[in-house]
């Protein structure tokens, strides 16, 4: 393996500094990696969609690009795993690549593999070493054996990033609505549910959150996996040592040692072939190595020496065999276990792959649980209950929104809060005007006033009035009092008069 052309600082490392620079290579190779993504991925997206609407299940377009999401992964381990030792390729050869990448694994992780939660870390090892069915199964047991837990870990972290940001998205457009429409807009959304045009349409849109909150998150997932998988390559393989060693003999090299060679060898050269060689050559561009030459294992065809030895070793029947020891041995509950980095702890040895099986089992219980109880939380809440104009209430004797302490409107509402709004009682009488207009409207509307009934109630039943300029008139006092009361901002005098000439502040003759 050529090491000195990989680009990354090879050290033994955590776990969770291998996932931080897993998102350190997706942020230095972010161009490269999103924009074969969705040339890839889009495409297959919307023929998802097509799909559905061409059964007639709109929710294909929803489990259709979940199911998918192994096939998806492959592009963003593609770019970084070449991006690593050469440059990023481009959207254009990352598609073409792909037809030289093994597709039997692929399949596997889309049928009985599909639920696997450790699949971040074995993507990088079945699809870049190319490994036979006994190796991969002994490879995978040395890689999974400290990591079992935190590629588990991962998964559930990414998929809850991702329901975090398909909830914020929801969100943040009903948040776009006004908080006056909000109530309508409900119960224009509940009456739409029963149509089954609104409801494709709604999963579609669904969909297409969805899908965004999966191209934000899944190359993050992709990425961090793939940095645990080097990291691991690194503790098993030595590579930084290896690394160094490689680089120290280029230094020495450079040094002297390739220096005293050379004029020993000059030595024994006649001059003019001395004079010819004092000209240095150009150095030989380095050999382009593949990936899978990069990421390939010391078990290859092309070391037959090596080949050899290693298939005896693999007949010894001392080798890969269990041996059953029975020994005493103090009992510990809290017992230190050996780990590769020294690192002895009970929950290193707890969380191995027995224990991430129960966690996996336990939290896909959870999620479970948590989507149903959001279904029954949804459903209850989008039951907006709007008022209705005959429903029968106690007849109050004062508004509760009302700042003025009488009892009995006046009948000359006009006069009575055109006085006080001269005597400089601006609130008050804007108060005493909103407070009789909304008993008039009431009285007009045959209806008793609702001792609980808001200023957005009251623009509720402006829109039942038939007469326009009464209905506009109506709305322009709640208005106005609104922005009085919440907001300290009064109108002038002229808007005052307007507002306290006709209907309702001054009786009119029906």
């Amino acid at each position: 393996m050529q090491l000195e052309r990989i680009g990354v600082a090879l050290r033994p490392r955590t776990a969770m500094e291998a996932m931080d620079l897993g998102s350190a290579m997706l942020r230095a190779h972010a161009r490269p990696v999103w924009t074969a993504w969705f040339a890839f991925t889009l495409p297959i997206f919307l023929l998802c969609q097509l799909v559905a609407w061409f059964f007639g299940m709109p929710w294909l377009g929803l489990l259709l690009p979940w199911w998918l999401r192994p096939l998806f992964d492959r592009i963003p381990l593609y770019v970084l795993s070449r991006a690593v030792f050469e440059r990023a390729p481009a959207w254009r050869e990352t598609l073409k690549g792909q037809m030289r990448w093994p597709w039997a694994r692929t399949v596997a992780m889309l049928t009985w593999l599909r639920v696997d939660t450790h699949r971040s870390l074995r993507m990088p090892m079945e699809l870049l070493e190319g490994l036979s069915r006994s190796q991969r199964s002994a490879r995978w047991r040395v890689l999974s054996r400290p990591l079992g837990g935190k590629a588990g870990g991962l998964t559930w972290m990414c998929l809850a990033f991702e329901l975090v940001l398909f909830i914020s998205i929801c969100l943040f457009a009903l948040w776009l609505l006004p908080g006056e429409v909000l109530p309508d807009s409900m119960r224009d959304l509940n009456q739409a549910l029963t149509l089954p045009a609104f409801k494709h349409a709604l999963v579609w849109i669904a969909s297409g959150v969805a899908y965004l909150s999966m191209s934000v998150i899944e190359p993050l997932y992709v990425a961090t996996g793939f940095a645990l998988y080097l990291n691991r390559r690194t503790q098993l393989e030595a590579w930084d040592i290896d690394l160094t060693f490689r680089r120290l003999r280029e230094r020495l090299l450079e040094a002297g040692v390739a220096g005293v060679l050379l004029v020993a060898c000059l030595g024994w050269l006649p001059p003019s072939a001395r004079a010819a060689d004092t000209h240095p050559t150009p150095a030989e561009p380095a050999t382009k190595v593949s990936i899978v030459q990069a990421f390939h294992q010391p078990v290859n065809d092309r070391d037959t020496v090596f080949a050899s030895e290693a298939a005896y070793v693999y007949r010894d029947p001392a080798f890969g065999s269990e041996h059953k020891v029975s020994r005493w041995v103090p009992r510990s509950w809290f017992r230190p276990t050996s780990h590769p980095n020294g690192d002895a702890s009970f929950l290193s040895a707890f969380f191995g792959n027995v224990a991430s099986g129960v966690i996996n089992v336990l939290a896909w219980g959870v999620l479970a649980v948590a989507l149903v109880a959001l279904v029954v939380f949804a459903l209850r809440n989008l039951r907006v209950s709007v008022p209705k104009v005959e429903r029968v209430m106690r007849k109050p004797t004062v508004l509760n929104t009302s700042t003025v302490h009488e009892e009995v409107i006046p009948a000359d509402l006009a006069g009575a809060a055109g006085e006080l709004w001269h005597n400089g009682r601006r609130r008050e009488a804007l108060a005493l005007l909103y407070r009789g207009s909304m008993l008039r409207a009431a009285a007009a509307l045959r209806m008793p006033a609702p001792v609980d009934a808001t200023e957005s109630d009251w623009l509720q039943y402006a829109r039942s009035i038939e007469d326009s300029a009464r209905r506009e008139r109506l709305i322009a006092i709640v208005r106005t009092w609104q922005l009085a009361a919440y907001a300290n901002r009064y109108p002038g005098d002229a808007e005052v008069a307007v507002l306290l000439s006709g209907w309702p502040a001054q009786q009119v003759a029906s």
